[in-house]
């Protein structure tokens, strides 16, 4: 199906809502009556000509989520099956628990079998409610160049290298989460106080947030084609991740930076879909700035400009709206967009040294160079986040602990995980000034860029690393 946005103009509504047949509507933007068409063989030139005047057209492109990044993703995006013989093949069972004594199994851990590292060749996926999960090897594959476990919640990632499999099943034992260390988020910023964020209000455009008991919900809208508008739960895991970063209401380390802060949740991927529409994107980012929020956080990216989300950053911006976009997870010297775009806060990711526990696997994060110390650690450009000329501001993104849907916790690493760190640094810094008062125009947009520039802590990257600096 091909689909295309048509942009709202100055026209009255019914006026811009004409639609000439036999074109079929898919969905509408309430904030600014924009529609989606399918417009099935028809060529673009075609509709154009017939649209109504002053109309803007634009194809629907698709975003992804600025997914935690994955060890794995510097040898390929996709990892390349076996091939196997029919009737060569053999079982082999893997069993994920948390360390210790109760050696309780793991449910949602993904695991990835890396038959020939060098050469991108394996398999993954995801254990079952008793913390299983079942792969099919060749006949004659003795041993593994390496195993990796990545729990959803509830434990660290851990690495296992030259696996023997002749014994048909191993059990892999992962570090348990606890929630009364300090992550690297605490480390840099401390415990967040109870009240921070208090009056302003953040938009989480992405999977969905929640049901979780420390994440409260002040609005939102589903902008998907397919779903109800109401449908703000999250069914994905990385919605809630990134909300709770930002307010969860939990108290000590795993209080949200902004805790005291209104959440709004804009779903814009559907239920099992890795992609998001421009259309569902744009809709949301300008949703949320008719909705009242002042800051909006992007945690996805796509390598090409697109004029529809940029049509909605600029909305958003002349409301007094400001969106925080994730650099990009690809190790690239370019930044995704939106996070290029001039009115957008670009944010990469960093990590402290010795941040996350014995076991866990996080030492292929590690990259160059080092930065100026931030009180006794050593913060590391992440090896997995972009870079470019319009970064903004950095922030911690590495071994981040937060919610997970269904009252769970969870770590997570990625230039997602430090977009929501900056956004709720910024709420707090947002709270307590005067620029939060101001009338909602163009100008408030600058002033809140200014102000998280403008307390931003050069730790001695590069600027195309760092921007500015640390978000403060």
């Amino acid at each position: 199906m091909r689909r295309l946005k048509a942009a709202a103009t100055n026209q009255p509504p019914a006026a811009r809502r004409t639609i000439p047949a036999p074109l079929k509507l898919v969905t509408s933007s309430p904030a600014d009556g924009a529609v989606l068409l399918d417009i099935g063989h028809r060529s673009i030139d075609e509709v154009r000509a017939n649209a109504p005047e002053g109309a803007k057209l634009a194809q629907e492109q698709w975003y992804r989520l600025e997914r935690p990044a994955r060890p794995w993703h510097k040898l390929s995006e996709h990892l390349k099956a076996p091939r196997i013989a029919a009737g060569r093949d053999q079982a082999w069972t893997v069993t994920v628990v948390l360390d210790g004594t109760t050696r309780q199994r793991v449910a949602h851990a993904l695991v990835t079998v890396l038959i020939d590292e060098a050469k991108g060749t394996g398999l993954e996926a995801m254990t079952d409610s008793r913390g299983r999960v079942a792969f099919r090897l060749g006949r004659g594959t003795k041993r593994l160049d390496a195993v990796e476990v990545a729990p959803l919640h509830g434990g660290w990632p851990v690495r296992l290298s030259n696996v023997d499999v002749t014994r048909g099943s191993l059990e892999i034992a992962v570090p348990a989460l606890s929630l009364k260390t300090p992550d690297a988020r605490g480390l840099v910023y401390g415990k967040p106080a109870a009240g921070a964020g208090k009056g302003v209000s953040i938009g989480v455009v992405d999977t969905g947030i929640g049901p979780h008991d420390h994440l409260r919900l002040a609005g939102g809208r589903n902008t998907t084609a397919r779903e109800a508008t109401r449908l703000l739960r999250d069914a994905d895991g990385h919605g809630s991740h990134v909300a709770g970063v930002i307010a969860a209401t939990a108290a000590g380390w795993q209080r949200g930076e902004a805790g005291a802060a209104a959440l709004y949740a804009y779903r814009v991927f559907e239920a099992g879909d890795p992609f998001a529409s421009t259309f569902a994107i744009q809709a949301a980012i300008k949703q949320a700035a008719v909705d009242g929020c002042d800051l909006v956080n992007l945690s996805l990216g796509d390598s090409l400009a697109d004029e529809a989300v940029r049509d909605a950053v600029e909305f958003a911006w002349a409301r007094g709206c400001v969106c925080l976009a994730a650099a990009g997870n690809d190790g690239a010297d370019e930044l995704d967009y939106p996070a290029r775009h001039p009115k957008v806060i670009a944010v990469s990711a960093i990590g402290l040294e010795n941040s996350w526990p014995a076991g866990a696997y996080l030492e292929w994060t590690l990259g160059e160079p080092r930065g100026k110390p931030i009180g006794q650690h050593v913060p590391f450009f992440a090896q997995f986040s972009n870079r470019g000329r319009q970064q903004g501001l950095t922030a911690p993104g590495v071994a981040i602990v937060s919610t997970l849907f269904g009252n769970r916790w969870g770590v997570m690493s990625g230039t997602s995980m430090a977009t929501p760190v900056a956004t709720g640094v910024l709420a707090r810094r947002l709270a307590g000034s005067a620029v939060l008062g101001m009338p909602r125009d163009a100008r408030r947009s600058v002033a809140i860029v200014k102000l998280a520039t403008a307390h931003a802590q050069d730790l001695g990257f590069p600027a195309r690393m760092q921007g500015k600096g640390l978000a403060r």
